[in-house]
């Protein structure tokens, strides 16, 4: 009797815990005619993984590129320079220029390495992280491995517009950058 109530408590948390898991599919939006719209993401590895670096578009602050998440963001058409922390001294191939046309959609991978050197002094380890335009069948399926199956709270899409131009220096949020999150 003990026994059959074992097995019977084992069974119903089993099937509890495989009707638990939801799979969550990626589906870029494609629905601006006017700006490009440009998916940046980072998959989970865990060389530098705590080391979130900056990106730069066009020599400006965009945000920081953390391990596991994606970004997408809406940028007006043209020749486009992203960079990774110009002011870093990572090794890879930090800086990615790209035409981008009205309508269209864009990947960017982040990989990431790190090199150790077997030397007899002190060397600083080798960080290298490259942005690499991947193409739209290959990204989908490697976003919704890195950046929504692996995390309990997946991150939405964050949406960072091209900001227009304005005469107005004064302080704001957008400038501020967050001290905690490298």
């Amino acid at each position: 009797m003990i026994l059959k109530s074992s097995l019977l408590t084992c069974i119903l948390f089993l099937v509890a815990c495989s009707a638990s898991h939801e799979i969550k599919t990626f589906t870029p939006h494609n629905e601006n005619n006017d700006n490009a719209i440009v998916y940046l993401y980072r998959p989970a590895v865990m060389s530098n993984a705590i080391y979130s670096p900056d990106l730069f578009v066009n020599k400006e602050y965009k945000l920081s590129i953390k391990n596991g998440h994606k970004t997408m963001m809406i940028l007006a058409p043209g020749q486009t320079l992203f960079e990774i922390g110009p002011d870093k001294n990572y090794s890879g191939q930090t800086e990615l220029p790209l035409v981008l046309e009205a309508g269209n959609l864009y990947f960017i991978r982040v990989d990431t390495s790190l090199k150790i050197r077997s030397t007899t002094s002190y060397e600083p380890y080798q960080r290298s992280f490259d942005l690499k335009s991947i193409d739209e069948k290959s990204a989908i399926s490697q976003i919704e491995q890195c950046c929504l199956l692996h995390k309990a709270n997946s991150d939405e899409d964050v949406s960072i517009p091209e900001k227009e131009n304005s005469s107005d220096d004064g302080f704001s949020v957008d400038k501020t950058q967050n001290p905690f999150s490298h």
